[in-house]
């Protein structure tokens, strides 16, 4: 007999063992630092101060602006940097395998910038754009855009010819099959892209931000070591990792309900 999942199961074992981790992680972090003090707080702030830090910069200015303040500034950077390389990444990246002639013309300029670390192109945004979001919007999209183009690439590459074949029997030319089968097919692919992408462009706009920022969570976390406050770096690093986490999982929310066949 096979066992059924009713609306009142347990939670998913995944779930459980995640939350069990982040519990562990957290008893360690109270006892090493607040019950037997093996850690200093200039090294490693108590849960406790942190959490009173993060209260203290959701209502008082830190470094020009409060902690919402910091968050949006980072989240407007990031997704101008992102949406414009996936905007620009995808479709790049389906015409590299769809069609041979663009692929030989473009690919070359592509490889070789793609191994140029984004931070190299710091200086450079800095004299264009100065230091301001334009700037670090673009370290974003440097960041984003190879997985974009990438995977969309391999998404195209690996459908099967057999289903092209039978597009074309059915009378479809070169544009419908694309759109009525190939990007269909490929849209996983195109999705894990997304999410590199994402990742990418986050990491790389809190690097930009300790360098260039003005304001910002990479920004805050300078500000922080400059004033010694340990605490601070710390709810910055919070911050980030939160908010990578919420940001990730909307977009496999996006992913369910465009693909509802696939399981993530």
């Amino acid at each position: 007999m096979t066992a059924k999942i009713s609306p009142s199961s347990p939670l998913p074992l995944p779930l459980v063992y995640g939350t069990v981790s982040l519990g562990l992680l957290g008893l360690a972090w109270v006892f090493s630092t607040s019950v037997f003090g093996w850690v200093g707080s200039e090294v490693l702030p108590s849960p406790f101060e942190v959490a009173a830090r993060f209260a203290n910069l959701i209502s008082e200015p830190f470094a020009g602006a409060a902690l919402s303040g910091h968050v949006l500034a980072s989240l407007e950077r990031w997704f101008y940097g992102v949406f414009l390389a996936v905007l620009l990444g995808v479709p790049i990246g389906i015409f590299f395998a769809w069609a041979p002639w663009f692929r030989a013309v473009v690919n070359p300029v592509f490889e070789t910038l793609r191994y140029i670390p984004p931070f190299a192109w710091v200086p450079i945004a800095i004299l264009w754009f100065g230091a301001s979001t334009t700037t670090q919007a673009m370290v974003v999209f440097i960041a984003a855009f190879p997985a974009c183009v990438i995977n969309a690439q391999l998404g195209v590459q690996h459908v099967d010819t057999i289903l092209i074949r039978a597009a074309r029997v059915f009378g479809a030319g070169q544009y419908q099959t694309l759109r009525r089968v190939v990007v269909p097919v490929a849209t996983p692919s195109i999705f894990t892209g997304i999410r590199i992408a994402i990742s990418n462009g986050w990491m790389a706009l809190v690097g930009a931000e300790l360098v260039v920022g003005k304001t910002g969570l990479g920004f805050l976390i300078a500000q922080g070591q400059q004033n010694d406050s340990v605490s601070t770096i710390f709810v910055g690093i919070i911050a980030i990792g939160v908010l990578g986490v919420l940001i990730d999982l909307a977009v496999q929310q996006l992913e369910r309900r465009l693909m509802p066949w696939k399981r993530l």
